[in-house]
């Protein structure tokens, strides 16, 4: 980990996440994604390498203890200087800061994004115990009574700028969180703001050129 004054390289990037059996990648893709498009987004060359629970508690001890990577949590990214850093919303930010793009232009820009990602993130809460059943939240519970608060809240928010993101016409990082709680949760009927924004956000050149390659794999 280093001080966040000191410069970073980010010429390239190395994503690091879980690699999830077959079953449970039918109903669950994970959080390593909201890195994964956003970086395909920015353009920035990089590698994603996806470890089995006991492949990553290896990799995991050894960062704790011989690299200074304290947190010992995925996801996780590492600079072209061989520097971690990790966990979901930081990661976004910490890039979004160092690009200097994804985050608004002023105070009152990253106020409304750091307000969206939380909301993201609330609707994350709920919808994850829904699909592990040994954590007992009743899937027919959350499709009525959960996700439609979520899906009315966000959509009301989109509606808010003219634009289709978070920020109107300029896309952001909580836009990432959004789309990928989108697509995990298997949504293919949203209101309109909402709907609006997923159909900008896949005709991103980069994004459209990766979910094109996924399909092909």
């Amino acid at each position: 980990m280093t001080n966040q004054d000191t410069p970073v390289n980010l010429s390239h990037l190395k994503l690091y996440y879980f690699k999830f059996n077959e079953e449970i990648s039918k109903v669950y893709i994970g959080r390593g994604e909201n890195l994964k498009l956003f970086i395909v987004d920015t353009g920035i060359p990089h590698e994603y390498h996806q470890y089995n629970w006991d492949e990553w508690v290896k990799h995991r001890d050894d960062w704790i203890n011989n690299r200074g990577y304290i947190p010992g949590a995925l996801p996780a990214i590492e600079t072209a200087d061989g520097k971690l850093f990790g966990l979901t919303v930081p990661t976004l930010r910490f890039l979004s800061k160092g690009l200097k793009k994804y985050y608004g232009n002023n105070a009152i820009d990253e106020h409304w994004v750091d307000m969206i990602s939380d909301l993201a993130n609330d609707w994350y809460a709920e919808f994850d115990p829904s699909v592990w059943p040994e954590d007992y939240l009743s899937r027919d519970v959350y499709l009525e009574k959960k996700r439609p608060h979520h899906i009315e809240r966000l959509d009301r928010l989109y509606a808010a700028k003219e634009g289709p993101y978070a920020l109107g016409t300029e896309i952001s990082f909580a836009d990432f969180q959004v789309y990928h709680m989108i697509k995990e949760d298997k949504l293919t009927v949203l209101p309109p703001h909402l709907d609006a924004f997923v159909k900008a956000f896949e005709a991103r050149p980069n994004i459209k050129k990766y979910m094109e390659e996924k399909k092909n794999d």
